[in-house]
């Protein structure tokens, strides 16, 4: 009667144990297809990546480095699956870690000619930024005095530059210099920046090319055709 009452009861404890072990796999089953939804990655760095996937069940598979400009370098920029899919749990989400902008070697373009930049540039897998042209006093026209990004690495693949148009030219009307004696007159042409072609010999100015009023500039040359002062009738 006791042999039989224990054999029963081996036997219940033997079920009981099946029935946990087969109640486990089964729950296990279930909970395995269970289906949880993706979340953002973009931006997180590896550990808080995979720890954010961990507590959904999930894992992270770093793929791999890429450049990307908006992204700094160290964090995730880009999944396999996007942010809200729902997948299994117990999958693996594949992401690429940013390297952050790629470099490039900015070459130095101050005081080069605008026709050798070009090449320059080219040469360099570079391209033209903005062109702004300003006036110099200093700087020959079509000189480069700036240039951004400066001379050595940097994110920006196009280079902007401050381009020279040379002296800022005055336009004015060319003044009278009939009947003024010939060192009146060069004395004004030189403080005007105006060049003087005598003609002829004399002391006063009898004539002269471009006639007064005349739009003139900066440098232009102005021909006076000169004579004596006696026998004017003026």
């Amino acid at each position: 009667m006791v042999k039989s009452f224990f054999k029963t009861l081996f036997y219940l404890l033997v079920f009981i144990a099946i029935g946990a072990v087969a109640a486990l796999v089964i729950f296990n089953i279930i909970d395995f297809k269970k289906t949880v939804n993706v979340p953002s990655l973009i931006g997180k760095d590896v550990p808080a990546a995979s720890e954010l996937l961990n507590n959904k069940g999930l894992s992270l598979e770093v793929q791999g480095e890429e450049y990307n400009e908006k992204i700094p370098a160290g964090f995730i920029s880009r999944q396999d699956v996007i942010e809200g899919e729902k997948v299994k749990k117990g999958s693996s989400i594949k992401v690429f870690v940013s390297k952050g902008g790629e470099m490039f070697t900015i070459p130095y373009l101050e005081g080069m000619d605008m026709d050798d930049v070009e090449l320059t540039l080219i040469n360099s897998w570079l391209g033209m930024g903005k062109i702004t042209q300003v006036h110099s006093d200093t700087i020959e026209k079509n000189m480069v005095i700036a240039q951004r990004p400066l001379h050595g690495y940097s994110s920006e693949k196009k280079v902007n530059l401050l381009v020279s148009m040379g002296p800022y030219e005055v336009s004015y009307k060319c003044p009278s210099f009939v009947k003024m004696t010939v060192e009146e007159a060069r004395k004004i042409a030189d403080a005007l920046g105006l060049k003087l072609i005598e003609q002829e010999s004399g002391s006063v100015v009898v004539s002269q090319n471009p006639e007064a009023g005349s739009i003139i500039k900066k440098g232009d040359s102005i021909e006076v055709t000169l004579g004596r002062k006696r026998g004017f009738w003026f």
